[in-house]
C-alpha cells in the first residue's frame, strides 16, 4: 500500500513506526540498490571481512557490512577499516572465530584479528530499550545492550550515510533510512530528529561537522540549525571522547574548513571555552594555516599532533609577540605557557602532547632567529628539529612570507647530514 509523499521504495505497514529522516511516520520494506545501480566493488573489500560474513551466512546468521567502510566505498575512497553487523550475539560470533575478543561493557563488540594487524570488528544489531526494560535495569550502561533487528539498528546510528548495509552475497545495497539518496545529494543529515539526537549524544555534533568538511558534503538545514541552538550541550559530553574527535579532526586532512565551520556554527566557542579567546580573533589566518598543513604536512608522523595543535595558537602568539626584532626566548615563552594552559583546561590532553606543542611554539621563534643564533645547536639536535622547519614552511606558504630565513637552515641540515652507514664485510 503506497501512501501520498511516501519516497520509492517505502511501503506503508500498519501496526509499526519508524521515523524517516523527513519526519514522516512510517515503516519500509528497505530500499534494496542492485549491483548495475551502485559503484561498490566486492573486490575493494577487505578479504578478511568477506571471511567474517561468509563463516556467520554459513552458521545461519543474517550479517552485512556497515557504516564508514560502505560511505566511503560507495563514494570511491578507500576506508580504514571495515565492520560488520549481524543477528549474532557477541557470545555467538565468539565461538565462530578463535581469533575473536569480546571488548567493551556499555556497547559490547567482537574483534577478530588477523595476520598483518587487519582488526574486523563485529557489532549486534541493536534496538532502544522498552520503557519498562530501563526501570528494572540496575546499571543503565547497559541500555545499549539491547538486541534487534537491522531496521531497529540502523535508527540508532548517527546519520543517513553511516547507515546503509551491503550484503556481499547478492551485491545489494540496503537503505532503510534515505543514505543512499543523501550520498548522491552529498548532505549530512541526521536520523530521526537532530535536536532529540544530538541531546542524546553531544558529540554527534563534532561528527556532523568533520563529516562534512572531510567529505565536502553539506550538512542538512535541519542538522545545521540544531547545531546552532544545542553546541552548548558539546560541554557536557565525556571530556575523553571530546579529545579523541577534535584531534581526529585535526588529523582529518580537512581541519581549515572543519575549523572554520565549528566557528561559523558557533560550536568552537563550547569546545574551546578558553582557548578560543586567543584563536577566533584571528580565525582567518589560523583557517588559512590549518589549510596549507593540510595539504603539506605528514599527518601520520609523531609530532602530527602536536604542529596542528600549534598552528591554532600561532597567529595569536605572533600577534602578542612578534617573533624577531627585541622579542626575546623567555617573553616568548611566557606567552607560549600561557596560551597551552588555556588548551590544558578544555581537553584533558596528555602532558606529553602539551609538552610537544610548547616545544614546536618555542622552536618556531628559534627557525626565525636563524642558524647562527645562540643555542641554535642545540635547537638542531632536538627531536622536535625537522617538525618546527615543517611548521614554518607551512607558514610562509600560508602568508607568501619571505622563504629567506628557511634557506640557511635547510643548507645547515644537508651539511651536517651524517653519511649513510655501509655494512662493511667481515675482515678475516
Amino acid at each position: 500500500m503506497k501512501e501520498a509523499g511516501v519516497p520509492p521504495g517505502w511501503m506503508v505497514m500498519p501496526g509499526k513506526e519508524c521515523t524517516h529522516p523527513e519526519g514522516a511516520s512510517w515503516v519500509s520494506y528497505p530500499r534494496i540498490i542492485p549491483r548495475s545501480e551502485h559503484s561498490l566493488s566486492r573486490n575493494e573489500v577487505w578479504p578478511e571481512a568477506l571471511k567474517v560474513i561468509r563463516r556467520l551466512s554459513n552458521f545461519g546468521y543474517t550479517a552485512y557490512l556497515v557504516g564508514g567502510g560502505v560511505r566511503d566505498l560507495l563514494l570511491g575512497r578507500r576506508p580504514k577499516d571495515f565492520d560488520v553487523a549481524t543477528d549474532a550475539t557477541p557470545e555467538e560470533v565468539r565461538k565462530l572465530f578463535g581469533n575473536s575478543r569480546i571488548i567493551g561493557r556499555r556497547f559490547r563488540l567482537v574483534h577478530v584479528y588477523f595476520k598483518g594487524g587487519r582488526i574486523v570488528e563485529v557489532s549486534t544489531f541493536r534496538r532502544a530499550p522498552r520503557p519498562h526494560e530501563l526501570e528494572s535495569m540496575e546499571d543503565t550502561r547497559m541500555a545499549n545492550n539491547f538486541f534487534g533487528s537491522p531496521h531497529q539498528d540502523v535508527m540508532r546510528r548517527d546519520f543517513t550515510i553511516n547507515a546503509l548495509f551491503y550484503n556481499p552475497g547478492d551485491f545489494t545495497v540496503i537503505d532503510y533510512v534515505g543514505g543512499w539518496g543523501d550520498l548522491r545529494r552529498r548532505v549530512i543529515r541526521s536520523i530521526g530528529e537532530p535536536r532529540a539526537r544530538f541531546a542524546e549524544d553531544p558529540v554527534r555534533m563534532t561528527r556532523a561537522v568533520e563529516f562534512a568538511s572531510r567529505l565536502g558534503f553539506t550538512l542538512h538545514s535541519q542538522v545545521e540549525e540544531a547545531i546552532r541552538e544545542e553546541g552548548w550541550r558539546i560541554s557536557r559530553a565525556s571530556p575523553e571522547r571530546l579529545k579523541e574527535e577534535v584531534l581526529g579532526i585535526l588529523l582529518s586532512g580537512a581541519s581549515g574548513r572543519a575549523v572554520k565551520l565549528m566557528a561559523e556554527l558557533g560550536l568552537f566557542q563550547h569546545l574551546f571555552p578558553h582557548s578560543s579567546e586567543v584563536i577566533l580573533p584571528y580565525l582567518q589566518d589560523v583557517v588559512n594555516l590549518l589549510v596549507k598543513a593540510d595539504g603539506s604536512l605528514n599527518r601520520e608522523a609523531p609530532y602530527a599532533p602536536a604542529q596542528f595543535l600549534s598552528l591554532l595558537f600561532l597567529p595569536g602568539i605572533k600577534a602578542a609577540k612578534p617573533f624577531g626584532g627585541r622579542v626575546t626566548l623567555g617573553e616568548v615563552m611566557e606567552e607560549v605557557f600561557v596560551v597551552t594552559e588555556f588548551l590544558r583546561e578544555d581537553l584533558p590532553l596528555p602532558a606529553h602532547l602539551l609538552h610537544s606543542t610548547r616545544e614546536l611554539l618555542l622552536g618556531l621563534w628559534r627557525v626565525v632567529k636563524g642558524p647562527r643564533a645562540r643555542g641554535a645547536r642545540r635547537f638542531r639536535e632536538r627531536n622536535y628539529f625537522r617538525a618546527a622547519l615543517d611548521l614554518f614552511k607551512v607558514d610562509t606558504l600560508a602568508f607568501k612570507e619571505d622563504r629567506s630565513l628557511l634557506e640557511p637552515w635547510m643548507e645547515e641540515v644537508r651539511r651536517r647530514r651524517k653519511p649513510p652507514y655501509r655494512n662493511h664485510p667481515r675482515r678475516r
